[in-house]
């Protein structure tokens, strides 16, 4: 299948519109200048931050802070912990997969070497937990039960193909792995201004629905070849491969097509207890960002017109 412009770029364009992309770009460029650190590090910093990415978690963060009656300036911290932790992860991430390309460059641990990606996601994860610290005991509790639910379901991904790995097990591993970041970041932001328990709740589970059909539209795109963004050499098990077995290449994507929907309808309806108002639609509009748009631009598929 011809490869085309990557999703990264398409979600990318559609974000920097918006003033929480703005504001947090510019606040991550002042973290930037001013962390102090050993020059490795902080070259190493600029190469990762400055190539880019969609910064969905730190967005979703400041938006659902803000729908919860909190500033940018209250929440800033905690956004650009939260990219730390995510850029951690995909430092990590890509130094288990031995993947040779990330967003189109070198991955730290082939630029840098393995050694220091494993000191620099350290670093990564040690800076985020500083920048937390203002929010109080119950926050980091909380940031060290995220990162403990991300470590389990990169562990359940590393043994995808060498043990008992069915749909069960991908769905677990991709709630822990990718969907809990997301709704840590709706969640947390929104107990940080406010204490409305079901708020919270809702915003969780906004997360949780919205990271499971992201991860299923990722998937399944992997499973086309469409993207050209990431190159690895160890691959993941996933659904579509799961269901190829089951069902045969056209009922598998029909399917995954299926589920994605669910989830991205499913993540829409925990937002209908909030008001009307931009935020609101904004986190709206980053499901359909995230879902459909991403497909409908990717994949010439008739299903998605229906």
């Amino acid at each position: 299948m011809k490869k085309v412009i990557c999703c990264y770029h398409h979600t990318k364009l559609v974000i920097e519109s918006w003033e929480e992309y703005r504001i947090f770009e510019e606040e991550l460029r002042k973290f930037l200048k001013n962390v102090d650190t050993h020059p490795k590090i902080r070259e190493a910093l600029e190469y990762i931050l400055s190539a880019g990415g969609k910064r969905i978690r730190p967005i979703i963060a400041l938006i659902s802070g803000k729908l919860c009656g909190g500033s940018y300036k209250r929440l800033m911290n905690f956004a650009i912990a939260g990219e730390l932790l995510h850029t951690a992860s995909l430092v990590h991430d890509d130094l288990i997969d031995r993947a040779n390309l990330r967003r189109n460059s070198l991955p730290i641990h082939v630029k840098y070497g393995e050694e220091f990606a494993i000191v620099f996601g350290d670093w990564l994860i040690s800076k985020a937990i500083e920048l937390l610290s203002i929010y109080g005991e119950e926050v980091i509790r909380d940031s060290a039960f995220a990162g403990l639910k991300m470590c389990e379901g990169e562990l359940i991904d590393i043994y995808s193909k060498t043990s008992e790995f069915g749909e069960e097990e991908y769905f677990e591993c991709i709630e822990k792995k990718t969907a809990y970041a997301f709704a840590y970041s709706a969640k947390i932001a929104c107990k940080i201004v406010c204490k409305d328990s079901e708020a919270m709740e809702n915003l969780q589970n906004y997360g949780l629905s919205l990271g499971i059909a992201y991860q299923l539209v990722d998937d399944l795109l992997e499973y086309l070849e469409v993207l050209d963004e990431k190159r690895s050499q160890l691959e993941s098990l996933t659904l579509p491969q799961l269901y190829e077995k089951k069902f045969g290449k056209e009922k598998a994507i029909k399917e995954i097509l299926r589920l994605i929907s669910v989830f991205a309808e499913k993540s829409k309806e925990y937002l209908a207890s909030f008001p009307g108002c931009e935020e609101k639609r904004k986190l709206e509009r980053i499901v359909d960002i995230m879902t459909f748009e991403m497909l409908e631009k990717r994949l010439p598929i008739p299903e998605l017109s229906k």
